[in-house]
């Protein structure tokens, strides 16, 4: 990935000593975050000077915060993202999305509220169903474009922009599902 700024030498992926690519092994990533943090564990310098446990602690968060990222597949794709000059969290640089996708979306987020509304947990479910299908889909876009990325391929850099954002689509979808069912798992055990 040569197009990848300069300016970080020290990357979420460093600090882990993984290589600069999309595809992670979660079993390595946990064994290398859980090996480092027992290096780094803020008790292990308490006696120390107070501008070395500062610097551990430091160290310590970045480690928590590098794992939490790298772990997941849509943190993971923003931050390689921004790591080649686009921040997916500036909403200003939303690239322009398919207005069929956008339609499909408000007809989604009416179908959601309605089965909620009703308390329709087959549709409901359908719904969760449908979004798993189109998350999974994604992953597998996001996959195979940080390869073409590596591959320099141009045309890849805006193709996983677009895709970030409409995952996050997709993943408010996931987050709201969860909620809601939390809440009725909650509301019941209640009765």
């Amino acid at each position: 990935m040569a197009a990848v700024r300069a300016s970080s030498s020290k990357t979420y992926f460093s600090l882990l000593d993984l290589p600069l690519r999309f595809s992670v092994d979660l079993a390595d990533l946990e064994q290398r975050y859980r090996e480092k943090s027992r290096n780094w564990h803020p008790d292990r310098f308490s006696r120390a000077p107070a501008s070395e446990r500062a610097a551990v602690l430091l160290r310590a968060t970045e480690l928590n915060e590098a794992y939490r990222t790298l772990r997941s597949d849509s943190k993971r794709a923003e931050y390689l993202l921004k790591l080649h000059g686009v921040d997916v969290s500036d909403e200003s640089k939303k690239p322009a999305l398919d207005p069929t996708f956008l339609s499909d979306i408000l007809e989604l987020r009416e179908e959601l509220a309605d089965a909620r509304v009703e308390r329709d947990n087959e549709k409901l479910a359908s719904i969760k169903h449908r979004i798993a299908s189109e998350q999974k889909q994604l992953s597998e876009r996001l996959y195979a474009g940080f390869v073409r990325l590596e591959q320099e391929d141009p045309a890849a850099l805006s193709e996983l922009t677009e895709t970030v954002f409409v995952q996050r689509y997709y993943q408010r979808f996931a987050d709201d599902i969860a909620e809601y069912e939390e809440a009725q798992a909650g509301s019941n055990a209640v009765l």
